[in-house]
């Protein structure tokens, strides 16, 4: 358990109260802060060594080609160093030229005599992969940097984590690697279903590319999981969100008819039109199988009506209820 010693008497100046996830301070890198006047001129200040290292780390990872958002982050003994890898062929050659520059910069040894003032336990460091343009908040992939001899390690696993996230349909979620092992999740997400893609097929392939990267695959966690946006435009539109509560519990007459292997309903709407599609998603099983629900045509139609009278009135006009199956879809007209 850390302990601080004793408690800042001000923030240092190169950081910022911003955090990922209501859990981390930014370490602001090359900000400048305006201060007010001063009716007695103040001193001089010596340059920090935690701000000064981090700013010329950053000007070097933006020199790093494949690696774009860089970032760092610190929270007591927790710093972060953060990154995207927008070239997935060079996402170990990148990792390996990052965290040279992070071992050489003097970030390690400024942070480490920093806290040495404040607490009785050291730094811990730890590299975060996050996704082009997310500034940080989004599915990431952490990985503990404990020396410059885990360097190789981690390249290797950065490099793995991105060609895993170049299989189409998908997004790779939160996940963490530790020496061999990762703990890893992914959705396949709404065009993905549309596409025919399911977490039976994307799993396999997943651990065939952990095995071709030397891993073992029984050792690594992975979890599947599918998604869709609860409301939105057409396929292939812009993503629309639906105002009003008449979306708010329409599902409820197909979910009291579907079973216990119901999981949620995405509403699609054509552009400057009124017509609406239910798209059902049904659980995953333990394998990833897409679970089969008990609608049948009359039992559709039925909850059909009861949508239109009930939840859209003369607003929106309910057409079909496509549900998701392992093998397809499975398109119900409603008549409605």
């Amino acid at each position: 358990m850390r302990t601080a010693r004793k408690a800042r008497g001000s923030s240092r100046s190169g950081i910022a109260t911003t955090a990922r996830g209501g859990a981390l301070a930014v370490l602001a890198l090359a900000g400048a802060i305006g201060l007010g006047a001063c009716t007695t001129p103040e001193p001089e200040s010596t340059p920090d060594p935690v701000d000064t290292s981090s700013a010329a780390l950053r000007e070097q990872l933006l020199q790093i080609e494949g690696l774009s958002d860089p970032g760092q982050t610190l929270s007591g003994l927790e710093y972060e160093l953060q990154f995207a890898i927008d070239d997935p062929d060079r996402a170990a050659e990148a990792t390996r030229e990052a965290l040279d520059a992070f071992h050489a910069s003097g970030v390690p040894e400024a942070l480490t005599a920093d806290v040495a003032e404040f607490y009785d336990s050291p730094p811990r460091f730890q590299l975060s992969i996050v996704e082009v343009g997310s500034e940080g908040v989004g599915p990431h992939l952490d990985l503990p940097i404990a020396s410059e001899d885990d360097t190789p390690t981690l390249a290797a696993a950065v490099a793995t984590w991105s060609r895993m996230g170049q299989i189409e349909g998908i997004r790779l979620q939160t996940s963490t690697f530790d020496t061999s092992t990762f703990e890893m999740g992914y959705t396949v997400d709404f065009e993905g279903l549309l596409a025919g893609v399911r977490p039976t097929a994307v799993t396999p392939q997943l651990r065939q590319i952990l095995a071709d990267a030397g891993y073992d695959p029984a050792a690594s966690t992975i979890k599947a999981a599918i998604t869709a946006p609860e409301a939105s435009n057409t396929v292939g539109g812009k993503e629309k969100y639906v105002q009003g509560t008449r979306f708010a519990r329409a599902s409820l007459p197909l979910k009291a008819v579907a079973g216990p292997n119901f999981a949620s309903v995405s509403y699609f709407i054509p552009p400057g039109g009124k017509t609406v599609d239910i798209y059902v998603l049904p659980k995953l099983g333990a394998d990833g199988t897409l679970l089969p629900l008990d609608l049948t045509d009359e039992t559709v139609r039925t909850a059909g009506e009861s949508i239109q009278t009930g939840n859209f009135d003369s607003s929106w006009d309910l057409r079909d209820v496509i549900v998701f199956t392992q093998d397809g879809m499975q398109t119900f007209p409603t008549d409605a």
